[in-house]
């Protein structure tokens, strides 16, 4: 490919809107562009990385044996609301209705259309395992993508789906897929975390995130300094220290406190107490109007991921001021109990302290020496965030240290979630009908790009992994001498009919604005002809400082 033929050339600035940096060099070096939010073109180098990505994942599922088809992008929405996906994926999910009046969604992810066509043979346990994937576009309409092509309202995943007759087998399959991430990210040039996760709306109750760390990173997971225990802050377990285990219970009493006294930054000012003595009651309520009120310690914060999972309950929202009122009460005043027609649940920290301060605020008093188990005694569960050095609740000794990353690509363990309610069944030895075990498995392939970038740049620009860069060489020529522009195009053309792949910068432009493209656009070689190479080549390495002169035979034979 001749650069002056190329079709979306690089450009001299960020985008306004760039924060993070492969958005800006993506954007910068012409293999992007924004058609409206969240929604991107890929430009001719853009695909051509993509195409690499694509190849690698492919070659990976062929090589574990597993069949590639595909399923339509819309989907009758009966299928999503068998399992309630249409409520968990909620505003995320586009609905579409045909002129018969017919309802679709347009796929978001593709688990139930799935678990419809496999339902469609009757396997039987001679048919199993069934282990499927395909390359589709998936729609979400995220209220905020960002990051360019990290998050994003429409994307090309590659999504694959193991059906299984017993736990045991499927164990199986999972962690076949397990290792397989771990091998097309070491392809990839991407060096990933693999930690213990929320399913979402997906669905399931294990699942595996594979982190790409990066201080930029939307995702927040901890790590065991000791046993190595990784997992994301809705799934992150760990162990509630006793903060006061030798003061004894007090008995309980009714102080008078200031009217101003409703957040727990004033209770920290009013009583100069630590943020762990203060009870702190958050409001939720369901689609059906349902109230729940999540006590946690003053120094805590409610997950509300961990939330829903302890409740069982998917459509929890914050309650606002107006609901609020429809309890008796206010931001500032919610009682710790008896408040009446709400569940209550707290988090197990509740039960490390002894003599708490607050949770039955009036307006001009409060109670101090409140204990879990005499004034109140209710639901305890893990609903709060794991926080910078808080006790590993595996191995019980090591500390977790807070990290940040972005998700690369995503294992779910679903088990019977689908196949239960849609009646996927196979027919086992007996003649008997049983669900299947049901897995999927997910990398996005603009995010597998992003991600790559995150990875492998410098300030200069990209230094793609040679196994996804768009051109093996970026050819650069030097001045009009015609026996020097007969060489560049001698070199051209016989790497090209040697099968390499070659960006040929024929522009008219300066040696400045070509090496600069050449650093940014972050092709592994670099190769320069010129008056000074005297009849060979410069041959510089993009992760490289230094370059050497070799003859086009020494490059030929590479």
């Amino acid at each position: 490919m001749r650069y002056s033929a190329l079709f979306g050339k690089s450009i001299k600035t960020d985008s306004a809107d760039a924060q993070l940096v492969s958005h800006k060099l993506l954007v910068k070096g012409g293999f992007i562009r924004r058609i409206s939010t969240g929604r991107w073109a890929y430009l001719p180098l853009g695909y051509r990385v993509c195409e690499k990505v694509m190849g690698i994942i492919d070659e990976e599922m062929k090589a574990l044996g597993v069949q590639r088809m595909e399923v339509p992008t819309l989907q009758p929405i009966e299928i999503w609301q068998a399992s309630n996906r249409d409520k968990a994926f909620g505003s995320e999910m586009l609905v579409v209705e045909d002129h018969h009046g017919a309802t679709f969604a347009i796929g978001a992810t593709a688990e139930g259309v799935m678990a419809e066509t496999v339902k469609m043979f009757s396997p039987s346990y001679k048919d199993l395992p069934i282990e499927v994937y395909q390359f589709s576009q998936k729609f979400r309409d995220d209220k905020r993508p960002r990051g360019g092509l990290m998050r994003v309202r429409e994307f090309m995943m590659k999504d694959a789906y193991t059906f299984a007759e017993n736990e045991k087998l499927f164990g199986e399959s999972y962690d076949m897929y397990f290792q397989a991430y771990l091998r097309i990210a070491k392809k990839l040039g991407l060096k990933v975390v693999p930690i213990e996760a929320d399913s979402g709306a997906i669905g399931g109750n294990v699942s595996h995130e594979f982190m790409v760390e990066s201080n930029d990173g939307d995702n927040t997971f901890v790590v065991c300094d000791k046993c190595g225990y990784s997992a994301n802050l809705e799934r992150a377990e760990f162990r509630r220290e006793k903060l006061n285990e030798n003061e004894k219970e007090k008995k309980l009493m009714v102080v008078d406190q200031p009217q101003w006294v409703n957040t727990m930054q004033d209770n920290v000012k009013h009583y100069g107490q630590p943020l762990w003595r203060y009870l702190k009651n958050v409001v939720y309520k369901d689609s059906d109007g349902k109230f729940y009120i999540a006590s946690v310690r003053g120094d805590q914060d409610v997950n509300e991921t961990k939330l829903k999972r302890a409740l069982g309950k998917e459509d929890l929202v914050p309650a606002q001021d107006k609901d609020l009122v429809k309890i008796g009460t206010k931001r500032g005043f919610v009682h710790s109990w008896g408040v009446k027609n709400v569940t209550y649940i707290g988090d197990l920290g509740l039960s490390a302290v002894k003599n708490y301060i607050g949770g039955h605020k009036e307006e001009k008093t409060d109670t101090i020496n409140v204990n879990h188990g005499r004034e109140f005694n209710y639901q305890l569960a893990d609903i709060v965030d794991a926080k910078e050095n808080d006790l590993c609740a595996k191995c019980k000794s090591g500390k977790l240290h807070l990290k940040k990353g972005f998700e690369w690509g995503h294992c779910f363990n679903i088990g019977h979630f689908y196949s239960k309610p849609q009646k996927c069944n196979f027919i086992d030895k007996d003649g008997r009908q049983k669900p299947l075990w049901m897995g999927s498995y997910g990398i996005g392939l603009g995010r597998s790009i992003a991600c790559i970038v995150e990875q492998n740049h410098d300030e200069k620009g990209i230094v793609w992994p040679g196994n996804v860069a768009p051109f093996d060489y970026y050819l650069v020529v030097l001045g009009e001498d015609v026996q020097i522009l007969k060489q560049a195009n001698e070199v051209y053309e016989k790497l090209t009919k040697q099968g390499k792949q070659v960006l040929f910068d024929d522009r008219d432009v300066s040696a400045g604005e070509k090496f600069a493209d050449a650093d940014l656009l972050g092709i592994p070689v670099r190769l320069v002809i010129s008056a000074k190479t005297n009849g060979k080549i410069e041959v510089k390495q993009r992760d490289k400082k230094e370059n050497k002169i070799i003859s086009l035979e020494s490059l030929l034979s590479v």
